[in-house]
Order: C-alpha cells, then structure tokens, then sequence
C-alpha cells in the first residue's frame, strides 16, 4: 500500500447529533416498542443513514416503502417509486446511497452482491420473519455541502482523543433544536399482515447539535481492521457524521 505525503493542510468538520425520540446504545441510535427494535447509524462521510428492523415478534411485520419516507428539514425524500431508480443528476439524487448493502457499524453484509447498477427496482413491501433482522441503506444527510465555519464558532484548545496530554485547535459551535440547521427524520410504516388492514407508525426524529472543525491528522489514526488492513479509523461516535474538507 501507498501513501501520499502532501504539504497541504486538510480539516474535517464533525457533525454531533442528538435526537428527541430515541435512546444511545453503545454509540448507536436506538427505538424500541413491543413489537420491533430499530437500530441506527450515522457514521460515514456525509453521513450515510443505516438502520436495522429487528422484529421481537413471533409473528411476521410487513414495511410499507411507499408509505415511509426520509424528511430532512422539508425536504421529503421517498424510499419507494414505482419506477426503477437510474443514476442521476438532479439535486434530490445526489441524496440517494447506491453501494453495497450496510448495517449499523458499516460492515459489509456477505449477503448482497457489492457491485453497483446503474438501475435498481425496489420493493414495495417489505417481509421481516419473526425474531429476524432487515438492513436498510439509502440516504446521505450531507450530499451536497457543509456548513460554512464563520466568526459565530469559537475557537478552542482541547486535549486530543488519542493523546489527552496533547492538545489541538478547534472551531466549533453548538445549536440547540429550535435552531439546529439540520433537522432530519425517519419516518416508517408497519403492519402485522401483508394487506395492511391496520398499520402502525415510527417517527424517528434527530438533528444536528454541534459542528467541529478539527485536524483531519488529529480527526483520523491509521489502524489495523479485523483483516490486517492499515485503513483510516476515527474515535468518534456512531451517532457523528463527518465531512471532509479540501486541503488547504
């Protein structure tokens, strides 16, 4: 493997979030009734919104797509068109994920193909059997921007994660919901029979609490994975997004 050195300096902005309806479970995003178990995960550049259904009943749960939708602030984003889906390039596009199958914690699933096609035809209706798992990914929070850093962040001093009696600068600014400048939910369909006679729903909701702007040397260390591959690995949570910014 290859790295390149280079002179210029880049940063990554760290996108803290919070969430109104659901509980944190070991860096992860979780709600739970008594019917179902939904387990959510943000961590990935831009933001790569992966969640799990687990169904704790003895008995089938059906999702309805059409009726389920990604909102992000107004913007209403849906999981399911009758239509099969092209790589495109209007702005609402550039939202939707189209690699291989994730679940929380952004492993692989051995389960899919990994390739890519141009074109995909997804289900309406989705079959979880009892005491079982369904993966779900599809969008990105940050596709397109980030939030520019400007005299309102302040700037701070902090030991670093991975070596606390060393410090790093940072700019960074808190929001709270009333005036978050992402608010994005999750909302979700169900129903015990495939027909849909009664269906019940899940509105998860989150937003994002706080930017950072730090060191990307400082934000990234590089590690051995489970493969004895050197790769970029991060301290941060799962419930974070990052967005990496050109160097400078």
């Amino acid at each position: 493997m290859t790295i390149m050195m280079t002179s210029c300096k880049s940063y990554v902005q760290v996108y803290e979030t919070k969430s109104t309806n659901t509980s944190v479970e070991n860096g992860f995003y979780v709600y739970e009734n008594d019917s179902l178990k939904i387990t959510y995960s943000f961590w990935a550049e831009n933001g790569l919104i992966t969640f799990a259904i687990y169904n704790k009943l003895n008995v089938p749960l059906y999702v309805d797509w059409k009726k389920s939708s990604y909102i992000q602030n107004s913007l209403k984003l849906n999981y399911w068109e009758d239509k099969i889906i092209t790589k495109g390039t209007s702005i609402n596009r550039s939202y939707y994920y189209d690699g291989p199958l994730l679940y929380p914690g952004y492993a692989v699933s051995k389960s899919v193909n990994n390739s890519v096609s141009s074109s995909t035809k997804i289900e309406r209706i989705t079959f979880i059997p009892p005491t079982s798992n369904f993966f779900r990914t599809q969008f990105y929070i940050l596709p397109l921007n980030n939030i520019p850093v400007d005299k309102s962040f302040r700037k701070l001093e902090i030991p670093r994660k991975d070596k606390p009696n060393k410090t790093t600068k940072i700019h960074e600014k808190t929001y709270l919901f009333e005036n978050s400048p992402l608010i994005f939910r999750n909302y979700l369909t169900f129903s015990y029979s495939e027909g849909f006679e009664s269906e019940f729903y899940v509105d998860n909701q989150f937003y994002i609490s706080k930017v950072t702007k730090i060191d990307r040397k400082v934000f990234f260390k590089w590690k051995l994975d489970e493969n004895d591959e050197w790769v970029e690995k991060s301290l941060y949570q799962k419930e974070n997004i990052f967005f990496t910014l050109p160097s400078k």
